[in-house]
């Protein structure tokens, strides 16, 4: 990782069609599950044990014993919060104290709450320090074990369409449900603002030089750019626009 933030708004559960994790466990993602109630913890810790073999869930109870471990070899931590956002809530400080005590590890937040659909929730967990936000509302697994290799490589994961809705939650960019990234394209896009060459994208993610192309063309199309630093600017842009600063 180069320590760059490489700021990348992924579409729809249904778009995560061709995100694959190393066969090796050993080179599997490992994830710290910070999550208060104990049957959701363990059916998460389940769930992504059956779909993804190489993610390993190193359950949490408290923001406290997950910071109070001696030892935290993860990769990034998943907080599931279960109320609302709102300052002041316990919710945003387990966040804030996650983040702030331990900053070498990204924080994603994963929230079951009826209000993860709405912008402001998305804006206050990203405010407080999170890399990521899925509503659990609406995520299916495979698109929020996308969201955490991003998370984990150094990217931000957010929906399309609550990065683009203003403070009042209209839509400020009408988008169809088919122009919004996906997390392949995405994946390319994280790797055109490290300034890497199609060559090196199609090698790191084992595919042609060609279908590169081809998903960079998709994602000038769809972020409406004319070119790939017009592509990397507009999705930096979005995050400032609602925002949140980089």
């Amino acid at each position: 990782m180069d320590g760059m933030a490489h700021i990348v708004p992924l579409g729809r559960e249904s778009e995560a069609d061709d995100i694959t994790f190393p066969a090796n466990p050993d080179e599997g993602l490992r994830v710290g599950l910070v999550d208060c109630l104990a049957l959701t913890r363990d059916c998460l810790t389940l769930a992504f044990a059956s779909a993804f073999p190489g993610v390993h869930m190193v359950p949490f109870a408290t923001p406290e014993e997950c910071i109070g471990a001696t030892v935290i070899e993860v990769d990034v931590i998943l907080y599931h919060s279960h109320e609302d956002m709102a300052p002041g809530t316990s919710g945003l400080r387990a966040v804030k104290q996650l983040c702030a005590a331990l900053p070498h590890i990204p924080v994603a937040v994963l929230s079951s709450h009826t209000c993860a659909v709405e912008p402001r929730h998305l804006r206050a967990a990203l405010a407080a320090g999170a890399r990521g936000f899925i509503p659990g509302t609406s995520t299916k697994i495979q698109l929020a074990a996308a969201a955490l290799r991003l998370v984990r490589q150094g990217g931000s994961f957010a929906p399309f369409d609550l990065l683009t809705s203003d403070k009042r939650g209209r839509t400020e960019v009408t988008e169809s449900a088919e122009s919004k990234l996906t997390p392949r394209e995405c994946e390319v896009l994280s790797r055109m603002r490290r300034g890497q060459a199609n060559k090196i994208i199609a090698y790191e993610l084992t595919v042609t030089e060609s279908t590169v192309k081809v998903h960079i063309r998709n994602i000038m199309q769809k972020m409406g750019a004319t070119n790939r630093t017009e592509a990397v600017y507009k999705s930096q842009q979005l995050w400032r626009d609602a925002g949140i600063e980089l």
